[in-house]
């Protein structure tokens, strides 16, 4: 007779040889290596896809807010009032007006266009511009200096550094003698920033309220006003309340209006990616698979005897049941920590990729945001987990209800 639980040392020597045999067969490590780097496929390139949506969001968010107010003719009178009201809003942590405006830049008989934003000066400022990092320069004290900041790219196309000085030309005429003309002012440049997204790095002149005020002709007046939440999320719920706020002085827009052709197409490629790398574990579950109906035509005369012994067919498919599982699980557990130091070392993977081909893998220009960042779902990961072990189940079952069925008798005569 044999003894209860004796499926799992069946199992363990089925899986581990004899040190002369090469202690681990050939087709275990396949199998192994194939669950592995399916499971980290997939969550690797899905940490990748996260964190390219989510830089990208923190990006667009960061410079124009999870509400905007647009006013009518780039007009918003009596905006401290609105501001003040727009505060009280549950769940508001900022509010910024600001006046905006396109422009076209120019140094050295080289134009470049840009958009001018005028900011109040506690939003101008290093704790209000947080989110933005200072690359040389400085942003304090330009309502005094009469000073503008520009993106980093502007700078670059401009051939421009702090302490330079750019001309500004409004498409705004003015009136002379002699007709209309176009309205420009010299500015000098205190600060080069980078914003993250390389589209504003690329046209992004920041200067004080008031000088833009008075360079464009506003008035007391702001073109648009911003508006943070402590969620982005939350943007829906706080619609309606902005609504009846402005009334119909303005008009608002919620974050996700600013680009939902983007928003949609990072969201289908997301579903349709994990769809196609899921493929990749299937296949290596079909490795698995193979390995096992090899293994129950090797061990039939083994079978054969256990089942002499009394083992039932129950045992027979738990004991191959356990060798695939084991297998699966192992591949699981390799695979998830190939994928956390991926993720964790993905800025050094990408450096040592560009060193040894010379290529550029990762084009601020091409990819809108500046650099390359892998954020981890830990939802994503619990079922791309679920997934690797539901079919490396089923992947063991068929071998294994083969294995149950095989005729002791027949098999023992033939041996």
């Amino acid at each position: 007779m044999l003894a209860k639980g004796f499926e799992w040392g069946v199992a363990k020597r089925y899986l581990l040889r004899p040190p002369s045999d090469g202690f681990i067969s050939l087709n275990t490590i396949l199998s192994i290596v194939a669950i592995a780097l399916g499971v980290t496929a997939l969550i690797a390139v899905m940490s990748v896809m996260n964190g390219f949506r989510a830089g990208l969001i923190e990006s667009i968010l960061g410079h124009q807010g999870h509400a905007v107010v647009y006013g009518y003719n780039h007009k918003i009178p009596d905006y401290e009032a609105l501001v003040e009201r727009l505060r009280t809003v549950d769940g508001v942590v900022k509010v910024r007006p600001y006046v905006e405006a396109q422009v076209m830049a120019t140094k050295n008989g080289q134009s470049v266009g840009g958009i001018v934003r005028g900011l109040p000066p506690k939003h101008l400022s290093a704790e209000g511009m947080k989110d933005i990092a200072i690359l040389r320069g400085s942003i304090e004290g330009l309502d005094e200096k009469g000073g503008i900041i520009i993106g980093y790219a502007l700078a670059r196309r401009l051939g421009v550094g702090v302490g330079d000085t750019i001309t500004i030309v409004s498409p705004n005429t003015v009136s002379t003698p002699f007709g209309s003309t176009l309205r420009y002012l010299a500015f000098p440049v205190e600060a080069i920033v980078e914003i993250g997204l390389i589209q504003f790095d690329e046209s992004f002149i920041g200067m004080p309220l008031e000088l833009a005020q008075r360079f464009f002709r506003a008035g007391d007046t702001v073109s648009n006003i911003e508006v943070f939440l402590d969620d982005p999320e939350n943007i829906d719920g706080a619609l309606p309340q902005f609504d009846e706020i402005i009334g119909r002085s303005a008009v608002v827009r919620g974050w996700r209006s600013f680009n939902p052709a983007l928003l949609g197409a990072l969201q289908t490629e997301r579903v349709a990616m994990f769809l196609i790398l899921s493929l990749i574990i299937l296949v290596a579950v079909f490795n698995v698979s193979s390995s096992l109906v090899m293994m129950v035509k090797e061990k039939s005369g083994d079978i054969a005897i256990l089942r002499t012994m009394g083992a039932t067919q129950s045992s027979i498919r738990r004991i191959f049941l356990i060798v695939g599982l084991t297998i699966g699980s192992i591949g699981i557990i390799a695979g998830g920590i190939m994928a956390s130091l991926i993720v964790t070392y993905i800025e050094q993977i990408k450096n040592f990729v560009e060193w040894i081909t010379g290529m550029t893998m990762w084009d601020p220009a091409t990819r809108w945001i500046s650099e390359i960042r892998a954020d981890v779902n830990p939802t994503e990961v619990s079922i791309t987990i679920l997934v690797a072990m539901l079919l490396s189940f089923f992947a063991t079952i068929i071998p294994a209800i083969r294995a149950s069925r095989l005729d002791p008798v027949a098999i023992l005569r033939h041996e």
